[in-house]
């Protein structure tokens, strides 16, 4: 079982400590629009929030209100790194302070629990610590077997699985993730949806779905870290594909969307 607490605390700290030896004006590679200082607003932000959600067990109305009413941050990196030790503090403590079960507001409907921050700030933490290692020019530092294989579960079941249920859609291929060190597979559908949703009108976006059953077209293999790394587009390091190309193409599709 992942110990979360001490893994968010400790790519947190990370986090902070490659950034302080980091140029403020850096870009981020996996975040092209972010340069350091950007990145390290962005985790404090995001650990400010997350401490407000579950701590003050905040409704769907008071997060938007909490989210209008944050003053902005300070350019300057030490203060900014004082106010991201308190706010990964007080997430760690908000989190602690409740069951993994309980009921909390979270932007994924499928899951409205305390247990979907827990597993979502891990990952969080890992691939912004990783994009922090990526803007300071030093190598990616290591994920356990563990918390990549539940990085690749969440990232295709979550950061990938959002067309909404209304649409039309039609798959384009399924692509197996084979982990060569952990012996894991994820299967995956790459699928085009169009149609109405959210008020809006949408054609041939790319989307995916996992598939519990079903012969690959391709298959894509590498140790869990760079299956997990390659999910959430931090890397694509010693992955081997093969298999139907069309069926790879659909899936590069997807991974050239990005997650911030």
């Amino acid at each position: 079982m992942i110990d979360r607490s001490r893994h968010i605390h400790a790519e947190s700290d990370r986090f902070g400590a490659v950034l302080a030896a980091t140029d403020p004006k850096a870009r981020v590679p996996t975040c092209p629009d972010w340069s350091a200082v950007d990145l390290l607003k962005h985790l404090t932000q995001v650990h400010q929030f997350w401490a407000a959600v579950i701590g003050d067990r905040m409704t769907a109305a008071e997060v938007g209100e909490f989210e209008k009413s944050r003053p902005a941050l300070p350019d300057d990196m030490a203060q900014l790194r004082d106010l991201r030790r308190g706010a990964t503090a007080d997430l760690l403590t908000a989190l602690a302070g409740r069951d993994p079960s309980e009921q909390a507001w979270s932007w994924f409907p499928a899951d409205q629990t305390v247990g979907f921050t827990w597993r979502m700030q891990t990952h969080e933490a890992t691939m912004h610590r990783v994009d922090a290692e990526l803007a300071a020019g030093l190598p990616i530092g290591p994920i356990s077997h563990e918390v990549a294989a539940d990085g690749i579960d969440h990232a295709l079941s979550v950061m990938w699985a959002w067309a909404p249920a209304e649409v039309e859609r039609r798959v384009t291929g399924t692509v197996e993730l084979h982990a060569t060190d952990t012996h894991q597979s994820w299967l995956v559908k790459t699928i085009r949806w169009s149609g109405e949703a959210w008020g809006q009108t949408f054609d041939d976006q790319i989307g995916c779905e996992r598939a519990d059953i079903g012969t690959p077209d391709a298959t894509i293999t590498g140790t869990a870290a760079d299956l997990d790394l390659l999910v959430w587009t931090r890397a694509d390091r010693t992955v081997v594909r093969s298999g139907d190309q069309q069926a790879l193409s659909e899936f590069q599709a997807m991974l050239d969307d990005g997650i911030q």
